[in-house]
């Protein structure tokens, strides 16, 4: 415990990634045991790799994190974002970030519309059927989507528009990138719809999410092509936050 206690320490201490002698050297744990945690930690989305020998924080320690400062420096930074883009739309808004093979909710500013999202701060969605999941699932390099893909299937059927097929999934995916948005088409919850763009830390790594979700009678297809440049645009707002706060 106390050896992956402090692996976790060297990682979330620093705001640039470490290599795995880095690591060692700072921890005073030989080299082949912090690749053994941190593989644990890769597959559970709490490290990161980047391809190069480095290793950083992955969003499951940002989305621990951000559970224990709901009330501090992150909704801090991203809540004005959030109720920005509330006024805009009308809609209500969420944040999340992406915790292994889920996303968790991090922040949400309701609409004055009469009715409520049922969601709510530190509750964990599906990444395959919702507009922030797939946002995040979009944006993560292919072979590591496949995998997490992979890790959720059979892919549960929330409604009868969720896409459970993975490689009917992976050409929605494709249309993400392409648009720059992710649309929930009452995959998630029924006569729910919504709309997702990124959010990518300091690194450029895809770690979560902003969303704006309606019902379907007042949110409608026609909106979305209005709705989805400014997801991108809070969301890249959300961004630049993250990655100044880092």
């Amino acid at each position: 415990m106390e050896k992956t206690l402090a692996v976790i320490s060297a990682l979330a201490g620093h705001d640039r990634p470490r290599s795995l002698a880095d690591i060692a050297q700072r921890t005073g744990i030989n080299k082949t045991t912090v690749h053994r945690i941190l593989q644990i930690f890769i597959t559970q989305g709490y490290a990161v790799t980047r391809g190069d020998g480095t290793y950083g924080s992955g969003p499951a320690m940002l989305a621990l994190a951000g559970a224990a400062i709901t009330d501090g420096d992150m909704t801090a930074l991203v809540r004005p974002i959030l109720e920005n883009l509330q006024r805009h739309t009308s809609h209500t808004v969420h944040f999340a970030v992406r915790s292994g093979s889920a996303a968790v909710y991090l922040a949400k500013v309701d609409s004055q519309q009469p009715y409520r999202m049922a969601s709510r701060v530190g509750t964990q969605i599906a990444l395959h059927s919702t507009a922030i999941g797939k946002a995040i699932l979009a944006h993560l390099p292919e072979e590591e989507a496949r995998a997490v893909i992979a890790a959720t299937s059979p892919l549960i059927r929330n409604t009868a528009a969720t896409i459970v097929d993975p490689e009917l999934l992976l050409q929605e995916l494709q249309a993400v990138r392409s648009r720059g948005y992710a649309i929930d088409e009452e995959e998630n919850e029924a006569n729910v719809r919504c709309v997702g763009a990124v959010v990518r830390d300091a690194s450029g790594t895809a770690v979560g999410a902003v969303s704006v979700a309606g019902l379907t009678l007042s949110l409608s297809q026609d909106d979305i092509p209005l709705l989805g440049p400014l997801v991108v645009a809070a969301a890249a707002r959300v961004s630049a936050a993250i990655g100044r706060n880092g």
